[in-house]
């Protein structure tokens, strides 16, 4: 029985491997350029093919060092750059 298990165990782990490009990380800090309106993280997951575990994880380290902004719409967050202040503009 401990050997049906161990089986079952070891079909059970995926391992992945890395993929030439950016980091998730990255990814998501470029795709943020294509919807200024901001994006949820289950559109995120469906664009990138990453869990929203994942993504959760990235979008907490991008939102502590201040490149993304979160905000509460409804039930969910929304993602969106920060807005880019121009000094001495008018």
């Amino acid at each position: 029985m401990a050997c049906r298990f161990s089986r079952l165990l070891a079909l059970a782990i995926k391992i992945i491997s890395p993929t030439k490009g950016l980091n998730t990380s990255a990814q998501i800090f470029e795709l943020m350029q294509v919807y200024p309106q901001g994006i949820t993280v289950q559109e995120l997951s469906q664009r990138l093919n990453r869990p929203v575990s994942m993504l959760n994880l990235c979008l907490k380290s991008l939102v502590a060092s201040k490149k993304i902004v979160a905000r509460k719409n409804h039930n969910q967050w929304v993602y969106t750059r920060p807005l880019v202040k121009i000094k001495n503009c008018c």
